[in-house]
């Protein structure tokens, strides 16, 4: 009877962890114009976790987070697949796409900035959604620039994105991998045309113009890079990190 009992409970819990794994899922859908099944979308998820370092896992999460409410894990997963990939073309193409996450994002109505990257957003028990803080960052990261906000551009963006990891280190908030890896490329001096490389498939001609400009920095940061490449020792940017894995 008591192992039958436990086993009864181990059920229960099990359902109704999958229940609230198909809420989630389903809430963060609700404007996708092709949403991804709950049962999909958790698998690549698991997939990421146990297999983090491979990069192919993060380009399905980046385009199935894009066409969500949880815009933050685009950016992250998309941002940490372009540093992993070794494809230049699909690395463009994710690249591409974070860089429109981001422009989708911000809106400037008469002065008065917005972000809209995250609604529901998901935390372990005593911890700050991860979510809300890296938006919040992002809008004051944004605020310097004013009016002048949008139409935005690769130079604006590496501006917020500086700012925004200025802030995150000021507030003394918990780090992970990419943010790790941003702050070593901005010791290495490298943090501007790290960004050009990132968003080149957003802004071909602002690329272009600014490398014409830039070769021996832009040069400097590829050299740089074939030393110095990106790997993840652990998962610790990952959404089901952040409420299930972090001990």
């Amino acid at each position: 009877m008591k192992a039958l009992f436990c086993g009864a409970t181990l059920f229960v819990l099990c359902v109704v962890i999958v229940a609230q794994d198909s809420s989630y899922y389903k809430a963060i859908e609700k404007a996708a114009p092709t949403p991804v099944q709950p049962k999909e979308f958790k698998q690549i998820e698991q997939d990421a976790l146990k297999d983090y370092s491979h990069p192919e896992t993060y380009a399905k999460l980046a385009n199935a987070f894009g066409n969500s409410t949880e815009k933050v894990w685009a950016v992250i997963y998309g941002e940490v697949f372009c540093n992993l990939s070794p494809d230049t073309d699909h690395r463009k193409s994710v690249g591409s796409l974070v860089y429109q996450t981001y422009e989708k994002s911000l809106s400037n109505n008469d002065g008065k900035l917005s972000v809209n990257l995250t609604e529901n957003a998901e935390a372990a028990p005593g911890q700050a959604p991860f979510e809300s803080q890296f938006e919040m960052a992002f809008l004051m990261g944004s605020v310097p620039l004013g009016r002048n906000l949008t139409p935005l551009s690769i130079e604006k963006l590496t501006q917020i994105r500086k700012n925004q990891l200025s802030l995150w280190n000021q507030k003394k908030l918990p780090s992970n991998e990419l943010m790790r890896w941003q702050q070593l490329i901005i010791s290495a001096g490298h943090f501007d045309a790290y960004n050009y490389w990132l968003f080149q498939g957003a802004r071909a001609d602002e690329f272009n113009q600014w490398t014409n400009g830039h070769q021996a920095q832009y040069q400097a940061w590829l050299d740089w890079l074939a030393k110095n490449r990106f790997t993840v020792q652990t998962p610790d940017f990952q959404r089901l990190y952040f409420i299930h894995g972090r001990h």
